[in-house]
């Protein structure tokens, strides 16, 4: 059995190595790089780095260091010779290199990181143009917005202490920040798909833009409603998506945070967002089918996110203390007011909270209370803001998801 083993893991390396080396016979055929390896070459690196590993461990342990030392001199080598043919880049001897040390993750077991790592290398190797193009077109501003995220992130947040402070242990400093975090990182994504797969299509960029800010979504589109009546339909229809899109981001930030929330929030959250579907086919059947693109600013700065951290932090000392002298229905107050401004920071510490300070029941109808509060904004918006076809369409079918939102809550 342990023979069989050991030879599955030297297969296992072969069909890694393979993999890569698929990817780069690929891109040479596409000419996009060089003559450094193809499908044979990684392979034999990525047994190369196995058998290193296993003569290692029976022998002597100096055979892998002498085995990285071989493969690293390989690399350079290969690199000079073909740097005087004009070529300058290094992807596929560093490539090359990684595949050495997959073989050796293989031998040894790592099965699962083995393979996650070759898949998101080969991913990497193949996202090649698509990677280039997308720098190029970064702006300025987008740059310093994804260093500031990375300071956030991988600087501030470790070294805040994770542990309550003041009475009730109301402020902890690593969970507000990693909320920040959370969220911020949400946006990211969204932000940064919509610069990836292109802004065209007023409903595309709305449902993409509510993964940034359906917020952001409304105010623009209510001001372009005024400009533009005659895209009137297809505006209201990206603020409806956006808004739908808000369903979906709560119970994706209640999944990261409290599973159990999750489970309770589902259905009724399914609910809201499958109407909106419903409506939204309805409008984009009977919409012009229109090509204008919104311009939307890079989701994150540290403003933004001090902002958010405030909300946040004081939301949830407001809903813990509520739930002390006013039991639920002081949360319930607390989660439509701070609906009205943020419906991320709401529930996020309505999610912190479930299970411990309170019940899962009132965590649940709580945020679906600030989410519907945070509706009956973006309304306010279209109604004082939009062109009046434009805010009627709006206020209908949100005056409908406010109804059924509070039919939900005494339902579940």
């Amino acid at each position: 059995m342990a023979e069989l083993a050991l030879i599955g893991n030297f297969l296992l390396a072969l069909a890694l190595g393979a993999l890569i080396g698929l990817e780069r016979e690929y891109a040479r055929y596409r000419k996009h790089t060089h003559d450094f390896a193809g499908i044979r070459t990684f392979p034999l690196i990525a047994l190369f780095g196995a058998l290193s590993a296993f003569f290692g461990e029976i022998l002597n342990p100096w055979i892998l260091v002498i085995g990285i030392l071989l493969m690293g001199t390989l690399i350079i080598i290969s690199y000079f010779v073909l740097s005087r043919k004009k070529y300058h880049g290094a992807t596929s001897e560093v490539a090359g290199f990684l595949t050495f040390f997959l073989g050796i993750l293989a031998y040894f077991g790592e099965i699962q990181l083995a393979v996650l790592l070759t898949v998101i290398i080969t991913i990497i190797l193949y996202s090649r143009t698509m990677l280039h193009q997308f720098a190029h077109h970064l702006k300025k501003e987008e740059m310093r917005s994804t260093l500031v995220f990375a300071v956030i992130t991988f600087v501030i947040l470790p070294f805040l202490p994770n542990k309550g402070y003041g009475p009730y242990e109301l402020f902890n400093p690593f969970q507000i920040w990693l909320r920040v975090v959370l969220i911020s990182g949400i946006s990211f994504v969204g932000y940064f798909l919509m610069k990836w797969l292109g802004e065209k299509g007023i409903e595309f960029t709305g449902l993409l833009g509510g993964l940034a800010s359906s917020t952001a979504v409304t105010l623009s589109f209510a001001e372009r409603s005024k400009q533009q009546q005659h895209l009137y339909k297809a505006l209201a229809l990206g603020v409806i998506l956006a808004n739908g899109v808000m369903f979906g981001r709560v119970l994706l930030e209640v999944l990261l945070v409290n599973k159990q929330l999750f489970v309770h929030l589902l259905l009724p959250m399914l609910i809201l967002a499958s109407v909106t579907a419903l409506f939204s086919y309805y409008v984009w059947k009977r919409a012009k089918h229109v090509s204008e693109k919104i311009e939307l600013k890079s989701p994150f700065a540290l403003k933004p996110a001090l902002k958010f951290a405030g909300i946040f932090a004081v939301a949830l000392a407001f809903l813990t203390l509520a739930n002390v002298y006013l039991s639920a229905k002081g949360v319930y107050l607390v989660s439509f007011v701070s609906g009205l401004a943020d419906a991320d920071a709401m529930a996020l510490s309505l999610s912190q909270l479930a299970g411990t300070s309170i019940s899962f029941d009132t965590a649940k109808d709580g945020i679906i209370l600030g989410v519907l509060a945070n509706t009956a904004t973006k309304g306010g918006i279209a109604y004082f803001l939009g062109e009046q076809k434009f805010r009627r369409m709006i206020i209908g079918f949100f005056a409908l998801l406010l109804a059924l939102g509070g039919a939900l809550i005494f339902i579940f």
